[in-house]
């Protein structure tokens, strides 16, 4: 029979070996974690944790140890998860982000809804700066809308990714809903002058016209028009922007959901210097021009028939040094591989010109 000093012994052994096992295991965590962070999958997946549990306690001969393993090796598996969301947390506060706008703006909320709450950003005056960001490692992505479900296409956005040789990799949808910002203890009974950017006009007609004796004044965009009226500090000014811009800066919401639109959503890009995707890629957008010929545009649209993608949205921009020639966006759904991609493009560059693959990646999805 062993003593006691010898059950330690073999007990510190035991440890060691666990202390060294536990370390892999959140290695292998952390890879995990990357792989989920790129694949948009959840840390938590409960299935396959239960499934875990099983297969530990099947494997205890000691019938009596089936319930303290599963005890165990959840513990182990929260602290796995622990650990997943820190390293991830840290990876992406170490990620530069920036957009276009002040902080409020729907570009801050694709921002959050893409890379999260603590990812480290910063905001420009334009699109171009964005841009220009990127493309001299300012930053390590920008972020940008590409078209309206109610009002089309942002053309500035689009000729600057012609300008910047830049690649798509991520795609994200936010939602559109303005609410009536005021200064804290301001009521609808105040209200005179109401800011916002012209589109935060169009996009509420109804409430507007409920209220025909307020002067609508157009302001640079609607975050900027929500930090306005707070430096005005005035009862009489509202402005109509997001939930987020009235958090940033200290308004009350007065009326909230005045769009007169549901489901208007804004589509924003996510472009790097990089080409790797964040996300397994479903979706490609590509560019080319067409030489000015009879049916050289009808002949590069049946390649993508041909190849079996889906067209879901194409977009002309004007070449600025030929007249009446175009160059031309396109998004493609389907199979969407690097080798049907390659096929593509080759077939595409027999009748067109500037053939470019701006980036392959993962669709966002309508919250």
């Amino acid at each position: 029979m062993k003593d006691l000093t010898q059950c330690r012994q073999e007990l510190d052994v035991i440890d060691a070996q666990l202390v060294w096992l536990f370390e892999k295991r959140m290695q292998v965590s952390r890879e995990a974690a990357t792989y989920k962070l790129e694949n948009h999958l959840k840390i938590l997946d409960t299935a396959r944790e239960a499934a875990v549990l099983e297969s530990c306690a099947a494997q205890i001969q000691d019938p009596m140890l089936k319930q303290p393993v599963k005890d165990f090796f959840q513990e182990i598996m929260r602290l796995s998860r622990q650990e997943q969301k820190r390293y991830l947390d840290q990876m992406l506060s170490t990620e530069l982000v920036g957009y276009m706008g002040v902080p409020g703006a729907f570009g801050e909320s694709a921002v959050i809804g893409f890379f999260g709450e603590d990812c480290q950003r910063t905001c420009y005056k334009t699109f171009e700066e964005v841009f220009s960001a990127v493309a001299k490692g300012e930053i390590k992505y920008g972020v940008l809308p590409v078209e309206n479900s109610s009002s089309g296409s942002i053309n500035t956005v689009y000729d600057l990714m012609g300008k910047y040789a830049l690649n798509i990799v991520g795609e994200q949808l936010v939602r559109v809903e303005h609410c009536l910002l005021g200064v804290p203890g301001a009521t609808l009974a105040d209200i005179k002058t109401v800011y916002s950017h012209d589109q935060g006009f169009a996009q509420c007609p109804v409430f507007l016209g409920e209220h025909p004796d307020w002067v609508t004044t157009p302001y640079f965009n609607t975050a900027i028009a929500a930090k306005h009226v707070a430096e005005l500090n005035e009862k009489q000014n509202a402005a109509i922007a997001s939930r987020l811009a009235a958090k940033h800066y200290g308004l009350d919401i007065i009326v909230p959901d005045i769009h007169s639109f549901d489901g208007n959503h804004t589509r924003f890009l996510i472009v790097s210097n990089s080409p790797t995707p964040i996300g397994a890629p479903d979706k490609a957008t590509i560019t080319f021009s067409v030489r000015h010929e009879r049916g050289t545009l009808m002949r590069a649209l049946s390649s993508f028939v041909a190849m079996g993608m889906n067209l879901t949205h194409i977009e002309s921009r004007p070449l600025h040094n030929s007249n009446w020639e175009y160059c031309f966006y396109v998004d493609l759904t389907g199979n969407v591989s690097e080798n049907n991609l390659h096929i593509l493009m080759e077939a595409l560059e027999h009748d067109c010109e500037d053939c470019r693959l701006l980036g392959a990646y993962r669709s966002a999805k309508k919250d």
